[in-house]
């Protein structure tokens, strides 16, 4: 697989709901994250966290907008259409479908991807809950 291949599985894992299944195969074992508002993960935090999201949204369709590959790594433009089904942060379930934007860059070493910087855009997200009531 391609380094930019092996970066969308990741995230196709992820919208499939199988990463607990995949992680070993997509994930290097010193694997790291770092997200929004400084947000760090090991690879165990990574999985839990991507699990929880995979629980509380569900009919996820990503859409990748713009692709960029060079060497080791590469970064996508993406969004992600989903229902809210459960509980997230403390928002009981909406059913409102949402959509979740973002970008990330994800280096890929051995076929896996070892580290992971992302931009989603958490404030949107969470005012599609309604997290800030109404104006």
């Amino acid at each position: 697989m391609t380094t930019l291949d092996t970066a969308l599985a990741l995230s196709l894992a992820i919208q499939n709901g199988e990463l607990l299944a995949r992680a070993d195969e997509l994930l290097a074992d010193d694997f790291q994250y770092t997200g929004a508002a400084g947000m760090a993960l090991d690879k165990a935090g990574y999985v839990g966290f991507m699990h929880g999201l995979s629980e509380s949204f569900s009919d996820q369709k990503m859409t990748f907008h713009a692709t960029v590959s060079e060497g080791d790594k590469a970064a996508v433009s993406w969004t992600n259409d989903m229902t809210h089904t459960a509980a997230y942060q403390g928002i009981p379930a909406t059913g409102k479908r949402i959509t979740a934007s973002g970008n990330w860059i994800r280096l890929v070493v051995d076929g896996k991807v070892a580290r992971e910087w992302d931009t989603t855009d958490i404030f949107g997200l969470m005012q599609q809950l309604g997290a800030f009531g109404q104006h």
